[in-house]
């Protein structure tokens, strides 16, 4: 390989390390981010808002409260939360510290206070409330999840699986691989050129 297309085989790998710099940066950061969360979880979720969602006791006489002692009344809230859903189970545990009917809607679950008919839709990112008349009172995030996703698949959400991480991880191999081959390759020229300079010079003497 002649000098010439050594150093245009160089400024295109320079060319490359720095576009692979540019587009990968916000996922590095991202990266950094939330492995900095996963070693320091609950000072990382402090910096974040923590919407506290009311609590159902407080709707005891609100209009439309009452009791829920049944599956079928507890499937027939889920179903108008989650409309079309596939009800796939009731159960009866406690949540909240309130006694609860749960009811799966698939990848969601919808827990309904018995005392009063106050309800909770919990999605994968956050907890929605409603009021016994089904108003919306309020949503939690659930930030432990959100960070999480962000780490494993550099985005929220499973649509795209794990390929934009993927990507990111093979884009951050070829950037180091690329900055370590722009790191040596001047420096090895450098001491060439100059043991090159010496054994000239020896030669003349």
């Amino acid at each position: 390989m002649t000098l010439i297309e050594k150093l245009n085989l160089e400024r295109h790998l320079r060319t490359l390390h720095s576009w692979l710099g540019a587009l990968i940066l916000p996922w590095v950061v991202i990266a950094g981010f939330t492995g900095f969360y996963m070693n320091h979880e609950r000072a990382v979720l402090a910096w974040f808002p923590g919407a506290s969602l009311p609590d159902p006791a407080s709707y005891v006489d609100a209009a439309g409260a009452r009791a829920v002692d049944h599956a079928a009344d507890a499937m027939a809230i889920a179903e108008r939360l989650r409309p079309g859903a596939e009800m796939r189970m009731v159960s009866d545990s406690s949540y909240a510290g309130r006694r609860v009917l749960t009811v799966d809607t698939g990848p969601d679950t919808v827990v309904v206070d018995r005392e009063t008919g106050f309800s909770w839709l919990r999605q994968r990112y956050w907890i929605t409330a409603y009021k016994p008349d089904g108003s919306k009172v309020g949503t939690q995030y659930r930030w432990s999840r959100i960070l999480s996703s962000l780490h494993t698949r550099g985005w929220v959400g499973t649509g795209l699986g794990r390929w934009l991480a993927d990507i990111t991880a093979i884009a951050l191999v070829v950037f180091g691989i690329s900055g370590l081959v722009l790191f040596w390759v001047p420096r090895h020229r450098k001491r060439k050129n100059k043991r090159a300079r010496l054994r000239a010079a020896a030669a003349r003497v």
